[in-house]
């Protein structure tokens, strides 16, 4: 299946419809473009397709997209085809700012995270891994730690729909899930998720790897103004 096409079907189960304006640095005017740097591109879409970039990275150095931007796979593809940095928008050093803390347990599923661990340490994120029999339990300590300020938390089990069904209930709790990256963003970005809950043994390690990145990548979110009053 197209990945393009399923970020696109995801977003509009979401309600979201990927935006395609286009500004430089120091405009705020969607659709300008500022040619006193030709080197840098600056996206300020939610969601970032071939579509936004198409036909604009010919003397592009670097692409500048917002911290919650959900980049396809496509376009990350092309960034590396063509030597093209990915930076991102108030972060110092243009990389997606990584979340401060994240609590993952695995509850109802025979996996060992310590690779999954050892990943995400390399990339900066503080992990804090334990086991749980119960996913009830589970759930009641992670949805404990994801409301306090830079924490996200990450449910690994077989028992994705309880997970998901339990979290959901409390308020201050954005939890979701996927089977691919794309759909992980996209989701994270809708809500400003701070719970993903996964299967670890549905897919292989390299796949739950990329959703478990993306869904780290950017850090805490913010709940979005019109959910507020329900979800936050």
């Amino acid at each position: 299946m197209n990945v393009e096409r399923m970020v696109r079907e995801v977003l509009a189960e979401l309600g979201i419809a990927p935006a395609k304006s286009i500004q430089r640095p120091g405009t705020a005017v969607p659709g300008k473009v500022d040619t006193r740097d030709p080197s840098e591109l600056v996206v300020d879409a939610r969601v970032v397709t071939m579509d936004a970039v198409l036909g604009r990275l010919a003397t592009v150095r670097r692409l500048v997209v917002s911290r919650q931007a959900v980049v396809t796979p496509a376009v990350r593809d092309e960034l590396l085809r063509r030597g093209i940095a990915l930076g991102y928008a108030g972060s110092a050093n243009g990389h997606a700012p990584a979340v401060r803390r994240l609590v993952m347990i695995v509850s109802g599923a025979d996996f060992d995270p310590a690779a999954l661990v050892a990943v995400l340490g390399r990339e900066g994120v503080k992990v804090e891994c334990s086991a749980s029999d119960c996913v009830i339990a589970a759930t009641d300590q992670l949805t404990a730690e994801v409301v306090k300020p830079d924490t996200l938390g990450v449910l690994l089990t077989q028992h994705v729909a309880a997970g998901l069904c339990l979290a959901n209930r409390l308020r201050g709790v954005r939890a979701v899930t996927g089977v691919e990256a794309p759909a992980v963003a996209a989701a994270t970005a809708a809500v400003g998720a701070n719970l993903l809950v996964v299967d670890p043994l549905a897919e292989s390690f390299f796949p739950l790897k990329q959703m478990v990145t993306e869904f780290c990548r950017g850090g805490g979110r913010p709940c979005p103004d019109v959910f507020c009053a329900r979800l936050a």
